[in-house]
C-alpha cells in the first residue's frame, strides 16, 4: 500500500499525462491555433508546478503542496461533469472519458491528505 500511495510518484505520473494529453494532444487536436495557445501555455505552467512539487519538495511540504494543487482540480472536474460544462466548445469532463483525469488528479490529493502531518 505504501508504494501505491507515494505522493512523488503520482505527481510525476500526473505531470507526464497532463503534458501529453492536456497540453500536446489537446493543442494539436484543436488545430494548434493562436486562439487556443494561451490556454495550453497556462496548462503547461501547471505542469511546471506539479514537477516542482515532485522534485523540489519532500515529506510534509510535498504532501501539502500536492493537496493544495490537486484537490481544486478534482473539484473542478466533478463540477464540470455534473454541470456538463464546456471549454472552447468541448466538454470539460464528459463521462466516461473524465474518469482518467479525475483519477490522476485524485491520487496525489489522497496521498497528500494521508501524509499531511508526516515528518
Amino acid at each position: 500500500m505504501e508504494k501505491i500511495l507515494n505522493t512523488k510518484l503520482w505527481l510525476i505520473i500526473l505531470a507526464t499525462m497532463h503534458t501529453i494529453m492536456g497540453v500536446l494532444v489537446g493543442y494539436f487536436t484543436m488545430g494548434g491555433s493562436i486562439e487556443t495557445l494561451a490556454m495550453f501555455l497556462y496548462m503547461g505552467v501547471v505542469t511546471v508546478y506539479l514537477l516542482y512539487a515532485a522534485f523540489m519538495t519532500e515529506g510534509q511540504s510535498q504532501a501539502r503542496f500536492a493537496t493544495v494543487l490537486c484537490a481544486p482540480m478534482v473539484i473542478w472536474f466533478l463540477i464540470g461533469a455534473i454541470m456538463k460544462l464546456e471549454m472552447l466548445g468541448h466538454p470539460v469532463a464528459e463521462f466516461p472519458r473524465a474518469l482518467l483525469p479525475i483519477l490522476l488528479w485524485t491520487m496525489p490529493t489522497i496521498c497528500g491528505i494521508r501524509n499531511w502531518n508526516s515528518n
